[in-house]
């Protein structure tokens, strides 16, 4: 039996008991106990040492060791790599002063060392005795795919890079010394699609750095970054116009790489817009939430495009979109547990609202 003994002197029921009853609150608690797939340690601090209690069937799998190899004994000593004895060290004294801990680690298992995302949560008994659960969730296979990935986004940003430059570079000497118009007509679609593959990389860069960076939330001045955004831009120009509404200060729970939201809204108006395009962001407080909205005048999103991002519709082969400014947006949204409006106003303009949660209703 696995099970943890609610407390000291009474006998924990079998899992088939737990199965039929799982009635009472420790009944229950010893079923999710043992069922529960990630692995879990109950463990006593005795003298600055982890001292394990019990552990249910998932670590006796992942770990290789059967209870009665660990009860009574410290935790580390069986899964805790020799250069990690430190790092352990530091969480057990964390949790003997009733801190939780949450952190990626590395632990010996039964196939080898693995990484998992281990959370601590302590507890202190009737009798004064400082006791703790450590659960750890193995995700060897993402952060496998993770490095991977980066690999693979560096090789193929490089590659693509320079090959495009090559590209480019080829399609501009043709269109300026090329006497058929019909050449110089291929030569400046090539530049054109060039540069817009170019750009294209550019977008990946950028939402690789939001998505693999810092993503805790903070307190973000909005109508801060609203501004700085509308100073990279002229007011009018033959570009277009920007014009930004958001004085004062507005503190939102937002994670850092939130203006990037705010320059693709802005790029994507200028980019799509009518023949004078122009742009308006604003920032305000609504209750409990601070709103950006970032309206243009152009045509609108087309309706495939939109419903993927917006409504969760399935992406297909046919209805992609035309670029991936609009994933960004919605991606660091979600990072900032926040909500994504998109509505067509009466007057003809496209407006994106972005949502958060406001700093001071904290």
């Amino acid at each position: 039996m696995t099970s943890p003994p609610p407390s000291d002197g009474e006998t924990p029921s079998t899992n088939a008991d737990t199965a039929q009853t799982a009635s009472t609150p420790s009944d229950r608690f010893g079923y999710l106990f043992d069922l529960i797939g990630d692995a879990v340690v109950e463990f006593e601090i005795r003298e600055g040492i982890p001292i394990v209690r019990a552990v249910n069937p998932a670590f006796e799998d992942v770990f290789g060791y059967n209870r009665e190899d660990v009860l009574g004994r410290s935790l580390n000593e069986f899964i805790v790599p020799d250069e990690k004895n430190e790092q352990a060290t530091t969480f057990d004294r964390r949790t003997e002063r009733g801190e939780e801990n949450f952190a990626v680690v590395e632990r010996q298992t039964a196939t080898g060392v693995r990484d998992f995302l281990y959370r601590g949560v302590p507890y202190e008994r009737a009798d004064g005795r400082q006791y703790g659960f450590a659960i750890y969730s193995d995700i060897t296979e993402q952060r496998r795919y993770e490095r991977h990935m980066r690999v693979v986004h560096r090789l193929l940003r490089h590659d693509l890079r320079n090959s495009l430059s090559v590209i480019l570079g080829a399609a501009d000497q043709i269109a300026v010394t090329a006497d058929d118009e019909e050449i110089v007509s291929f030569a400046e679609q090539i530049s054109k699609h060039t540069n817009q593959l170019s750009s294209l990389g550019e977008e990946i860069n950028t939402i690789e750095r939001v998505l693999v960076g810092e993503t805790e939330r903070t307190s973000i001045d909005v109508a801060a970054e609203c501004r700085h955004v509308g100073g990279q831009y002229p007011q009018s120009g033959q570009d277009g116009t920007v014009t930004v509404e958001a004085s004062g200060a507005l503190s939102a729970r937002a994670v850092p790489g939130f203006r990037n939201a705010i320059e693709a809204l802005v790029e994507n108006g200028l980019v799509h817009g009518d023949d004078s395009p122009r742009v308006h962001v604003s920032a305000y407080r609504d209750s409990t939430r601070v709103v950006v909205v970032v309206a243009d005048n152009g045509p609108g999103i087309p309706e495939p495009e939109r419903a993927s991002v917006f409504d969760d519709r399935p992406i297909t082969q046919l209805d992609h979109g035309s670029g991936i400014g609009l994933w960004l947006v919605r991606w660091i949204v979600e990072g900032c547990q926040g909500e994504l409006e998109y509505e067509r106003t009466r007057d003809g303009w496209t407006a994106i609202r972005l949502l958060l949660q406001s700093a001071e209703s904290q």
